[in-house]
């Protein structure tokens, strides 16, 4: 709306980051063994299992998810979503949840703090709703309960503040496996083949980043980054999405933004180059001497 606005649009730099569903991919090498181990015994791994949960629920609450880069739905393998669901349900409860100025154990200020208005909070329940209505579990304590009054809020009204949900049984109905929710709701859905996907990914709106988690350059991770090479912006291996470090270009494709930022990127964008050149030889003298004094032509 705003560059229609525009007298001559054709003038415009322009640098758009906008909605993603980002997705997090998790194959089946990352959750086999573990999930058929004894509770105790965490399988010996190059990436653990355990440090993809705990990148996976920062990816998915950072900022209570409210981050174009947050991840926005897990893909598990087929039989394997209760499991994931439990795991990042164990470190959901653990979250610091309150006012983001209060101090809680360990020195450390409040990780889940209120939404930021009553309409975020009512599009959320929508999407919860929604999604239970259809068949959808939410595997954590008080998962997507308004907290008011209780030992998460006192002594401060947290009329807006959310206990984060995570979700699993999400099926291609629900609204939550399509909208992006940009908040604290973490669906998990499971996939039978790598195939389903990459499908999702290749028919959503979206192109900022994904993520997926593995220990091995299989057929399947290799599918994910020749197909999603020419659908998203970055391709996280075994990390959350995110833009950092500004030395690498920050891009999106589709309907997730457009532009390249990085620091070498915005400068090139902003600057347009311009030529200074001479055609026959007897001009030469002429350039070296124009050289000499400009100012544009000094050597930097």
């Amino acid at each position: 709306m705003l560059i229609k606005q525009h007298p001559e649009p054709h003038r415009l730099k322009l640098f758009l980051q906008l909605e993603a569903k980002n997705m997090a991919i998790v194959l089946k090498d990352m959750v086999q063994t573990n999930a058929d181990a004894d509770a105790d015994a965490e399988v010996e791994q190059s990436y653990s299992t355990s440090q993809m949960f705990d990148e996976i629920v920062t990816g998915a609450l950072s900022y209570n998810g409210q981050r174009c880069t947050a991840l926005k739905i897990i893909f598990v393998p087929k039989g394997y979503g209760k499991f994931v669901a439990e795991e990042i349900s164990k470190r959901v409860d653990g979250l610091y949840k309150g006012m983001p100025w209060e101090i809680h154990d360990e020195k450390k200020y409040s990780q889940i703090t209120p939404l930021p208005n009553e309409q975020r909070v009512e599009f959320m329940q929508e999407l919860l709703n929604d999604a239970r209505s259809k068949g959808a579990t939410v595997a954590n304590q008080d998962g997507g309960k308004i907290i008011n009054g209780s030992k998460y809020a006192e002594p401060h009204d947290a009329s807006k503040l959310m206990i984060p949900a995570v979700l699993y049984n999400i099926t291609p109905d629900m609204k939550l496996y399509r909208e992006e929710q940009f908040g604290p709701l973490i669906p998990i859905v499971e996939y039978e083949s790598i195939e389903e996907v990459l499908q999702y990914g290749l028919t959503g709106v979206s192109g900022l980043q994904v993520a997926f988690f593995t220990n091995q350059a299989s057929q399947e991770a290799i599918q994910i980054v020749d197909t999603f090479s020419a659908v998203f912006g970055k391709i996280n291996i075994n990390s959350q999405c995110g833009r950092s470090p500004d030395a690498v270009p920050f891009t999106a494709r589709r309907s997730s933004g457009q532009g390249v930022m990085s620091i070498e990127s915005a400068l090139k964008e902003f600057s347009i180059p311009t030529v200074v050149s001479f055609k026959h030889d007897g001009s030469k003298d002429v350039a070296d001497g124009i050289r000499k004094k400009s100012k544009f032509m000094q050597p930097l």
